[in-house]
């Protein structure tokens, strides 16, 4: 799953896909500095690594979150953990649902972007976390929609 990865579908719009309702939020990630720690090297050097998210810092604060592994034989590879931690609490802050026509080709994890004028949304990308369809036939007009839960990439 890449962090760049390039958007398969749009939602809003003029000819794209329909949003019938849609809400969307954003919050500050839980940490915003990871620090990795495993142990010691051969030479009797700590093996550390950390990333720090210096926007979020300045924004709220500094929040530190302290991992402990020792499955790890570098510095570099503590480093690669940290990223991928952070990158885990920064993929939490942004979410939302759409509500929409169905999409067949729709995938879970698929990174889509959408613009919403009613809520002041243009051209944010978000991945989809999951799909839930609803079909009744009991009401007039019939209903046939999906639900779709995002979150960030």
């Amino acid at each position: 799953m890449a962090k760049d990865a390039a958007s398969v579908y749009t939602y809003g719009g003029t000819g794209n896909h329909v949003i019938i309702a849609g809400r969307y939020g954003c919050r500050t990630p839980s940490y915003n500095h990871i620090e990795v720690f495993a142990g010691v090297s051969t030479l009797a050097v700590p093996l550390f690594g950390d990333e720090v998210d210096y926007d979020e810092v300045d924004l709220v604060g500094h929040r530190l979150q302290k991992v402990f592994d020792y499955a790890y034989d570098s510095a570099s590879e503590c480093d690669a953990r940290a990223v991928g931690q952070l990158r885990k609490h920064n993929a939490t802050a942004k979410r939302g649902e759409l509500t929409t026509l169905p999409n067949v080709g729709l995938q879970l994890l698929d990174v889509v972007t959408v613009t919403d004028a009613r809520a002041g949304i243009s051209g944010e990308v978000y991945r989809v976390k999951a799909i839930e369809e609803r079909y009744d036939t009991t009401k007039e007009p019939m209903v046939y929609e999906h639900r779709v839960a995002l979150g960030g990439r």
